[in-house]
């Protein structure tokens, strides 16, 4: 007696549960990668991996296989998957990329970005100046990260922000460092503010001028002192 295949809307069904599970293991992974849960060198064991992200091996393999065209992973034939460290000279050469996206983004976002939007950042900004005036880096980090995802989702361009999302993690440690570089905090607030400005007034040739020179003077700070801030 043939079996019964099954209908097309249980394929349909089958197969994105398949293709939620990926995205599932995949941003998992992502995320864990990003904020150091695994670290730089550090080996990914199947094992243990599927079983912090209950996912089966089959799945697990596909995320590691989207994580390493990302960058993020890489992969050797029989020893498996490890993180990605990036050096010195890589974290310069994707910052002079990250330059030109930062730019992009700034201006896509400047007829796009609502009232509501610029008061957040104009509120950001007041907390960042906060953060400095009392020495609070982490807070000052972080805040620094929601300036730029404003704008970056007020602009809601796809490709620009998947391209600047793959470039966030091998920047993480040099960029955390640059801030800690002498004279670099009131420098990096003025940039911010500069920024900001430039949004309020809808002036599209200086709001990239000034989001190119942010990104810019964040390179020469790793370029000048990477090898102190890892």
């Amino acid at each position: 007696m043939t079996a019964k295949r099954p209908s097309g809307s249980a394929g349909g069904a089958a197969e994105t549960a398949v293709r939620g599970q990926l995205e599932y293991a995949y941003v998992r992974l992502r995320d864990a990668i990003m904020n150091g849960v695994y670290m730089p060198h550090q080996r990914l064991i199947e094992a243990e991996v599927t079983q912090a992200l209950g996912v089966s091996r089959t799945t697990l393999r596909a995320a590691l296989i989207r994580l390493h065209e990302e960058g993020l992973v890489e992969i050797e034939v029989n020893r498996g998957a490890r993180v990605r460290a990036f050096s010195l000279a890589e974290a310069v050469e994707i910052l002079l990329v990250r330059e030109v996206l930062e730019g992009l983004a700034a201006v896509i976002a400047i007829d796009r970005i609502s009232p509501e939007d610029l008061q957040e950042l104009r509120e950001n900004v007041e907390e960042m100046k906060v953060a400095l005036a009392a020495d609070d880096v982490m807070r000052y980090a972080a805040l620094n990260g929601r300036f730029h995802k404003i704008i970056l989702e007020a602009a809601g361009h796809e490709i620009v922000t998947r391209f600047l999302g793959s470039l966030q993690y091998p920047l993480i440690r040099y960029q955390f460092g640059s801030i800690l570089v002498p004279g670099r905090r009131d420098a990096s607030l003025a940039e911010h503010q500069a920024i900001l400005a430039a949004l309020e007034s809808k002036d599209a040739v200086e709001l990239e001028r000034v989001a190119r020179l942010h990104v810019a003077n964040v390179r020469e700070a790793v370029h000048k002192h990477g090898a102190h801030l890892t």
